[in-house]
């Protein structure tokens, strides 16, 4: 019996054995993931058997920046939940952190027969090379509780993070996003960058905080520091990979970015403070969008730094922060005019919100009557320009409005103007100064 039993084991470890030999055979002449340099992220299998390790493959190759043809085996039980290798990638490309960076090629021409497919990335070399040329000349007018409370000593360091050196933004917020330690190379743009990030925290983020007056710290900062780049959004240039509008740099070297920008530090300062929030992204008529995902009381809700600054400049040349964005649901108070179609972070939208946050409540920033719309205005103690957004919770709409623009009108350089909400009516009041 155990002379049978030898038999079949070995017959087994010569079956495997054959297999293997017949799988490196498939391989020959072709680099896999195994040829390639140890680096310290931890290298992905060369077969690939999820959604999830596809991701990464396609980050991993992105993160080192590698421009040569990789191949992966497919494993048999996921080529099988998939109709197509290139549905399967597109799927992947899109919810990578940086694989939408660079333009990358399928090679699917062994797949048929050996699920073979191959990755090859073209690197492009000045990405994020060039800063915008013009900036906005009108000023964005803050709310007036904008303050900087930061506290020096937040956020205290993580030492359970695993520590991993960069050198450009694009691994800096790959890292942050996924949990590691960056350690920037001294002197690299990703040090330059992310010490101006925990300088932002640093000024605006303290301990005292709950995690909503977090967000919209983060959230104010956002919407009151950083322009938003429309003169680059709106480029008939095709080669947009250099633009640094569209990375960390925008934010936080220049102060001038367009939504991926945005979307982009949004996600990488929260996290940084241990506040779940992503980057996603989405398609309409009017083209591509970059907006986040943020995590507040074990909730998701929609929220948009770039719809959050509204363009005022037609009538009262200013841009002016909002809050309809900062904590909402799918829709939007955009409605049918949002229309993007989310491609990131599907299973967070299973669970979103279906209706957005109280944040007039939370902020103390409801009145019912003119009688506390008053006493409110009395108690901003801020130097113009400034704006006072809130909710009005009355009964009647109209005769309150009526009756807050005849008060308005007594006080010179002032305005008031209603902002799309889905909780009800809301109006942001604009200080500006005297010359203006």
């Amino acid at each position: 019996m155990n002379r049978i039993r030898c038999i079949l084991i070995f017959c087994v470890l010569l079956t495997g054995c054959k297999a293997q030999e017949i799988k490196n055979d498939v391989m020959d002449g072709k680099t896999t993931i195994n040829d390639l340099q140890d680096e310290e992220l931890k290298k992905p299998d060369e077969t690939i058997h999820n959604t999830e390790e596809f991701i990464y493959v396609m980050d991993y190759l992105a993160f080192y920046r590698i421009d040569e043809k990789v191949f992966f085996y497919i494993d048999g039980a996921y080529a099988e939940e998939f109709y197509n290798p290139y549905t399967e990638y597109q799927k992947a490309y899109q919810m990578a952190d940086l694989a939408d960076v660079y333009a990358c090629q399928l090679d699917d021409s062994y797949y048929s027969k050996d699920k073979i497919i191959g990755l090859k990335y073209s690197i492009s070399k000045d990405i994020a090379t060039s800063s915008p040329q013009n900036k906005a000349e009108a000023k964005i007018v803050p709310s007036f509780d904008y303050e900087q409370k930061g506290d020096s000593s937040y956020p205290e360091e993580n030492k359970d993070r695993e520590k991993i050196h960069c050198e450009n933004t694009e691994q800096l917020y790959y890292l942050v996003m996924n949990g590691y330690e960056p350690v920037p190379a001294e002197g690299s743009i990703a040090e330059e960058v992310y010490n101006e990030a925990i300088n932002v925290i640093h000024t605006f983020i303290n301990h005292q905080m709950d995690d909503f007056e977090k967000i919209k710290a983060i959230y104010d900062y956002l919407t009151t520091e950083i322009y938003y780049d429309a003169e680059t959004a709106y480029s008939s240039d095709t080669y947009l990979v250099k633009e640094q509008a569209y990375y960390l740099e925008g934010v936080f070297l220049n102060h001038c970015a367009v939504c991926d920008g945005k979307a982009k530090a949004y996600a990488m300062l929260l996290n940084m403070i241990g506040i779940p929030c992503y980057r996603t992204t989405g398609v309409s008529e009017d083209g591509d969008h970059a907006w986040n995902l943020v995590q507040l009381d074990n909730k998701w809700y929609v929220s948009c730094t770039t719809y959050g600054q509204s363009n005022a400049t037609k009538s009262l040349n200013c841009y002016l922060p909002n809050y309809a964005m900062l904590l909402t649901d799918e829709t939007t108070p955009y409605e049918e005019e949002w229309g993007f179609i989310p491609q990131k972070h599907l299973d967070i939208y299973e669970i979103l919100e279906e209706e957005p946050y109280d944040v007039y409540e939370k902020m103390h920033v409801t009145v019912k009557d003119m009688n506390e719309l008053i006493e409110l205005l009395n108690s901003i103690e801020q130097e113009r320009p400034y704006k006072a957004e809130f909710m009005y919770t009355g009964d009647d709409a109209q005769a309150f409005q009526e009756e807050m623009l005849t008060y308005l009108e007594k006080i010179e350089n002032v305005n008031a103007i209603e902002v799309k909400s889905e909780r009800g009516k809301v109006y942001q009041i604009i200080y500006l100064n005297e010359e203006e």
